[in-house]
Order: structure tokens, then C-alpha cells, then sequence
């Protein structure tokens, strides 16, 4: 059977991709949504800094690591439309009863149920999008959907914020139903509210795009001897963007929280500054850097992810350590803004890779295990490095700022990987590097 020929995206295209690009940034409003509750939590259920970095880190990121690959691969066999359906509604429903938790354990239970909802999300969404769109705006669509998941960042910040501000200092609310309420547990419902709306639409409007179809043979032939050639420097590229972003989700776990303790700011100040740095400095270089990074690969710098990728991390270290040994929150923030952009950007580039060297029937399971790794080492270390390092190194009550520093030694780390899968990117640039029927049905353009 041949494949079906996309000349050129139409709106449905970009109307799936920025429906699908809201309901990541309700997904990533979820995750950061947690920084800016760290101090009341950790008041409620009487916990420790490392106690409250497992939750936010490694809880989350084991178990949607461990669900992902196998919602990868139902993305590239099932109905993605109803998938998305489906796993959205558990995560909506766990975010709304973890304002309703009892117990630490109750919380951390739930917050499994979240990771183990939206890890089907991203596969299905980069699977759909080879699908809707010809080779030459892959990558731009895929930019554009992972930089609406940094303004769920930037929008988790902001709005949680100024509703930690607006009603910080309430002993309790009482709302419809759920009775009488505090109000860190209020922000949990609040943010489960705009995922089901955004379901409800999906439902209501989008349809599921027809798949590129590939003979039996050929898919045999990709799922055998083209990945046998190719998964080692996929892999390596995977490796060195999951380290790298080491720094960045150790920073933006701690930054609120960081700034109420070393220079006395209000968690609702802290949460809008972050946001606003998200929004200009971590969303523009997602945008800004995989573009720059597409217009060197065809001017023919077949290698011009890893390279790109190596310069993000070894400037994200450099910018880290500028922050964490800041004397004033000022420079503090301009630090966290160069090095949110850099990493940021370097990134949603691994992201773009997959659209730019896999096959169309395996991108969903290439998203997997990127997510799977991105999930293991960088949300299951980030958050947690930072008040480990920096109680190993000055005690209990050390300055989170310590731990900023040993977060930085992740960006070398990561250039090791980066340059380690140059040579094989450099061979997979070249036309002859997937074979004809492994290629986009929209190559010629």
C-alpha cells in the first residue's frame, strides 16, 4: 500500500495542534503547580524538603516513565483521539481529589494516578502531527506544541500566584460539595477544571487523522534493520537532552521557594517572576532555537542538532552557576532567564529531532522512551538534587543555592552524550540514511 501524500497543512491541522498544545499547558499548569505549594504541604503533613522534592520529582517521573512506552506504542497502533480522551479524564480526576488528600501517602497516590494520565498525552500528539503535516512544518508544529506546555509553566506560575496571594492568608474557604477547605487544597480543584472543559472539546471537535499507511514489508523493514542502524545515536541524543535538563528542573522546582528563604519574597511575587521568565525567556528559545537549528540543517549541517544541543547545555551550566552564587535577586533572575532559555530551547530540539529522523509508525514509541528518560533522570533527579546536594554539603538548614551549583554539573554531562551521538546524526542527515520507504510521504517538499 502506498502512502498518503500531505502537500500541505490545512487549519484542522493547526486548530488539533493548538487544541492539543491547551491541553498541555493545563498538563504542565498541573506539575508546577506543586512549587508554588511547597511551604503549605509541607506544614500539612509535616514533612522534609526531600520528602516534598519526591513528590514533585521522583514519584511522579517513575511511574510515568514506567507507563510510557506503553502508551507510546498504543499511540502508533490505536485510536490517538480517544486515547488522549480517556487518560485525560484520570488525570483531571486525580488533580481535583488531591486537594481532597488526607494523608502525605494519599497525595503522593495521586499524583501517580496524574503521571500515569498525561504520559499518554505527548506520544499521541507527536504521532498525530507526523501525520497532519508535511515534513517541512513538522518541526515547526511540534515547536509550537512544546512551547504551549512552557506556558502552562509560565501560566501555572502566574495564576497560582496570584491565587496563593489572593487567598494566602484565609484560614479556610468553604466551597460547593467539598465543604470547608484550605487553601492550598483550593488550587488543586481550580487547576482540574480547565482539562476537563479542554476534553470536552476534543470530544466535541476534533477527529482522529487518517495514518500514513506503510506496507507490511516496509514496516518490517523499519521496525528491523533501520532501527537496528539508528536507535544507538537517537538513543545518545535522548541521553544528553534528559541530562541537561537536570538544571532546569531543579530550578524551577526551587526557584519560588528559593527566593521567600534567601531574599524574603512572597511566594505569590516569587510565582509571578518565574512565570514572566518562562513565558519571554523559556518559551522564545523553544521557538527560536529549533528554528535556528532547522535553517543549519538545510543549509546542510547534517549535525547541527548535537552541536546545538552541546553549546544550550555548556551555556546552561555556566548561567546556572552566575545564578546560584548571585548576591541579589535581580541578577538572581536575570541568570535564571539566560539559562531557562538556553535549556529550554535545547530541550523541545530533541523533541523536533524525533519529527526530523524517525519513521511516521515509530514516532509515537521515539517520544516514549524520550519522555521515559527525560522523566527518569531529569524529573527524577532534578527537583531532588537540589536539597540533597545542599544538605550534604551544609547541613540541614543549607541555602537551596547549593544546590543550584551541583545541578550545573549535569550540562558537561550532557555535551559528553551530545558529541558521543554527532557522528551517528551526521550519517542520518544524509538522504541515504532512511530508506525511501521509511521516509515521509511528504519528503519531496
Amino acid at each position: 500500500m502506498q502512502s498518503s501524500t500531505i502537500d500541505k497543512a490545512g487549519p484542522r491541522a493547526w486548530y488539533a495542534v493548538g487544541l492539543l498544545g491547551a491541553l498541555y499547558i493545563v498538563a504542565f499548569l498541573d506539575r508546577v503547580i506543586l512549587a508554588l505549594l511547597v511551604e503549605p504541604i509541607r506544614e500539612q503533613f509535616n514533612v522534609s524538603d526531600t520528602q516534598i522534592s519526591l513528590l514533585i520529582g521522583f514519584n511522579f517521573a517513575l511511574f510515568y516513565a514506567l507507563v510510557g512506552i506503553p502508551m507510546g506504542r498504543l499511540a502508533d497502533r490505536v485510536n490517538r483521539r480517544n486515547l488522549i480522551i480517556l487518560t485525560s479524564i484520570v488525570w483531571a480526576s486525580c488533580t481535583f481529589f488531591s486537594g481532597m488528600a488526607s494523608a502525605f501517602w494519599v497525595l503522593c497516590l495521586l499524583r501517580i494516578g496524574v503521571a500515569i494520565g498525561e504520559a499518554a498525552l505527548s506520544p499521541s500528539v507527536i504521532s498525530m502531527i507526523g501525520d497532519l503535516f508535511p515534513q517541512s512544518q513538522r518541526g515547526r508544529a511540534t515547536s509550537i506544541y512544546m512551547a504551549l506546555g512552557a506556558l502552562g509553566a509560565t501560566g501555572g506560575y502566574m495564576l497560582g500566584g496570584q491565587m496563593v496571594g489572593a487567598i494566602g492568608d484565609v484560614e479556610s474557604l468553604m466551597l460547593p460539595v467539598v465543604g470547608s477547605v484550605q487553601p492550598w487544597q483550593a488550587v488543586f480543584f481550580a487547576a482540574a477544571a480547565p482539562a476537563a472543559v479542554l476534553t470536552l472539546l476534543i470530544v466535541l471537535t476534533l477527529e482522529e487523522p487518517k495514518r500514513i499507511q506503510h506496507s507490511s514489508e516496509d514496516s518490517h523493514a523499519i521496525s528491523g534493520a533501520w532501527l537496528h542502524r539508528q536507535w544507538r545515536p537517537l538513543l545518545l541524543l535522548f541521553l544528553a537532552g534528559a541530562i541537561g535538563q537536570i538544571i532546569v528542573r531543579g530550578l524551577v522546582a526551587w526557584t519560588p521557594s528559593y527566593l521567600h528563604r534567601e531574599f524574603d519574597w512572597a511566594i505569590s511575587d516569587a510565582g509571578i517572576s518565574m512565570g514572566l521568565i518562562t513565558m519571554i525567556c523559556g518559551v522564545g528559545g523553544m521557538v527560536i532555537v529549533p528554528a535556528l537549528t532547522e535553517a543549519w540543517l538545510r543549509s546542510g549541517k547534517a549535525d547541527a542538532p548535537p552541536l546545538v544541543l552541546t553549546a544550550g547545555m555548556a551555556s546552561g551550566a555556566v548561567f546556572t552557576l552566575i545564578a546560584a552564587f548571585a548576591p541579589t535577586a535581580d541578577l538572581f533572575l536575570t541568570a535564571l532567564g539566560a539559562t531557562m532559555f538556553v535549556t529550554m530551547g535545547t530541550g523541545v530540539l530533541i523533541m523536533v529531532s524525533i519529527q526530523l529522523y524517525a519513521p511516521a509508525q515509530t514516532r509515537g514509541e521515539f517520544m516514549a522512551v524520550c519522555l521515559l528518560l527525560t522523566a527518569l533522570i531529569a524529573d527524577g533527579i532534578g527537583p531532588s538534587v537540589v536539597p540533597v546536594a545542599a544538605g550534604l554539603i551544609g547541613g540541614e538548614e543549607a541555602p537551596l543555592n547549593l544546590g543550584f551549583a551541583v545541578a550545573a554539573i549535569a550540562g558537561p554531562l550532557g555535551c559528553i552524550f551530545a558529541l558521543m551521538a554527532r557522528p551517528g546524526l551526521m550519517t542520518m542527515g544524509s538522504k541515504s540514511a532512511v530508506p525511501p520507504h521509511a521516509a515521509s510521504p511528504a519528503s519531496a517538499d
